[in-house]
């Protein structure tokens, strides 16, 4: 059996590799967001290796508007597409930098690099740009009363700062998400200027359980595409979640009596008390003289005419059930 001497073999690979190696692609780079009014960069890195390039194009929804041409004179071409300024002074072959950039710059960009020919190999790089706006102040609130009671319906609207995209609006209630069947959310409708508005509408019966040691805490979350943004941390902190809430809170027998009330409680019942042991001493007494079933008969009926006294009392305004709202930023 023959054998190849090992040194010999392993400059025949290490040629093959150094024929074959040719133009590669290393990384594309599409930032996925930018803020209205940006500068953006757009990279294609690419290696010729041992080709040669023959050209560089870049694409907006495949529509070129740039092109790199080493042999043509001149080499760059720049092609007008409505969203996209190309700074000139700024641009390379593998870098383009578009200025300004608006709503309408939004859209997917493709850079598309080949070698000279025969063969014109060809690598390409590809990704999305959205433009994007963040609201500039937090939703409002509206449609609560000054007064709820128990049973009542609590009707809310949540209304967006414009923003682009729109906002996404969430209801919170003693800070658990509120059920997806009590809350109606609207097309976004556009403002001014391409912003988009939100609004969403939480419709709900307040029940005892909603006041949580008699206060209820509503609250509008609204967000921009947070779910998709979470992997870009360039812009993050324009994009926190702005808050607005709604609390209601008061007094109430069943829910959260006040110390007021439980003071006149007491001194209405001890006032009681006094009254109805003088007056039980005294048939005590009066009843001693006469025969048992007659006293038995008076007893009974003065406590039964104390016991409608203290439930009218119970009965009076000063004891009904109610929530006093309030907005809070």
């Amino acid at each position: 059996m023959r054998r190849h001497r090992p040194g010999l073999l392993t400059c025949l690979i290490l040629a093959s590799a150094m024929v074959c190696e040719g133009l590669r692609l290393r990384e594309s780079v599409i930032p996925p967001y930018k803020l209205r009014g940006d500068t953006v960069e757009l990279r294609c890195d690419y290696e010729a290796g041992n080709s040669s390039i023959y050209s560089v194009k870049w694409f907006k929804d495949d529509e070129e508007f740039f092109r790199y041409v080493p042999r043509d004179s001149p080499p760059y071409h720049i092609f007008p597409r409505v969203g996209v300024t190309v700074d000139e002074a700024a641009s390379q072959p593998g870098r383009v930098v578009l200025r300004a950039v608006g709503f309408n710059t939004s859209g997917q960009y493709r850079c598309e690099v080949s070698a000279e020919g025969p063969k014109f190999n060809t690598v390409t790089g590809r990704g999305n740009l959205l433009v994007i706006e963040p609201p500039t102040s937090g939703p409002v609130i509206t449609g609560g009363r000054n007064r709820y009671h128990v049973n009542d319906t609590v009707n809310l609207l949540c209304t967006s700062s414009p923003s682009r995209p729109a906002t996404h609006l969430s209801w919170r209630i003693n800070g658990r998400q509120a059920p997806q069947d009590i809350v109606t959310r609207e097309r976004p409708y556009m403002v001014q200027d391409g912003l988009l508005t939100q609004i969403s509408r939480l419709t709900f019966v307040a029940r005892p359980f909603h006041f949580q040691r008699g206060v209820l805490r509503v609250k509008c979350v609204a967000e921009i595409s947070g779910n998709r943004l979470a992997h870009h941390t360039t812009i993050l902190d324009n994009f926190r979640a702005w808050e607005r809430s709604f609390q209601a809170s008061g007094e109430s027998l069943g829910v959260a009596p006040s110390l007021a009330l439980m003071a006149s409680c007491f001194t209405l019942c001890a006032s009681f008390a006094t009254s109805f042991s003088a007056s039980f001493f005294f048939a005590t007494s009066f009843a001693a003289s006469f025969t048992d079933s007659i006293a038995t008969s008076f007893v009974t009926s003065l406590k039964d005419s104390f016991i409608t006294s203290l439930k009218n009392s119970f009965s009076t305004s000063s004891f009904r059930d109610s929530y006093t709202t309030s907005f809070s930023r």
